[in-house]
């Protein structure tokens, strides 16, 4: 009889301390408080799926290179003519409508794409200036690009602000196309209704000057 006794009270304690358990919670749910959520363990991410993200954003790096740009957008007229049978000849023609003399007329800039049936091509810039209604060549000689699938050996870049100006960025070819050679840096400017080279500036040795722009 004693030990049933026992028995008895052990268990009514539990079931009184469960109440008061139940009861407690019930107040703090009452005065506002918020129950308690489970903690989820982090994953820990696997060697194989961090090598996947890495090789991810190089791909994502490769489909989205910088690219350079000469300066010239949003061309007025634009073309596109269809190459001979061994890929060579005018890809692309664009014409620019811009006063880059400040003489209130709208001058005129066309960049031709040239093709010759390898990876290498160039672009040829024409500059005209608006002379009463009358379009006179100012270009310089050798105003084109020499670029390849190796290195690009002169890019010329158009600024318009805060005044016109050209930069050309060139270097010489040597024993091959991809031999690195001293770059040299020359400013044009119009100067008397003329476009001519007042800064020319070394760099250094570069096998592609695009890096240098």
């Amino acid at each position: 009889m004693q030990i049933k006794q026992q028995s008895g009270n052990v268990l009514l304690n539990i079931l009184l301390i469960i109440m008061f358990i139940i009861i407690a919670v019930l107040i703090y749910i009452l005065a506002g408080g918020k129950m308690p959520k489970l903690q989820r363990s982090a994953g820990v991410q696997s060697p194989n799926m961090e090598l996947a993200d890495k090789q991810n954003s190089v791909q994502q790096m490769i489909k989205n290179p910088a690219e350079f740009s000469d300066g010239l957008t949003n061309p007025d007229f634009s073309q596109q003519y269809q190459l001979d049978e061994f890929g060579a000849g005018v890809a692309e023609r664009d014409i620019f409508d811009i006063d880059i003399n400040n003489d209130g007329r709208r001058d005129r800039i066309t960049r031709t794409r040239n093709e010759n049936g390898t990876s290498h091509f160039f672009y040829q810039y024409k500059i005209e200036l608006n002379q009463n209604g009358q379009f006179v060549d100012i270009t310089p000689d050798g105003f084109r690009t020499t670029e390849g699938a190796e290195c690009a050996l002169q890019k010329l870049q158009f600024v318009f602000q805060p005044e016109f100006k050209v930069i050309k960025i060139s270097r010489d070819w040597d024993t091959s196309w991809d031999t690195p050679t001293m770059a040299y840096r020359t400013m044009y400017t119009i100067n008397n209704n003329e476009l001519s080279a007042h800064e020319k500036t070394q760099l250094k040795t570069v096998c592609d000057v695009t890096d240098l722009f």
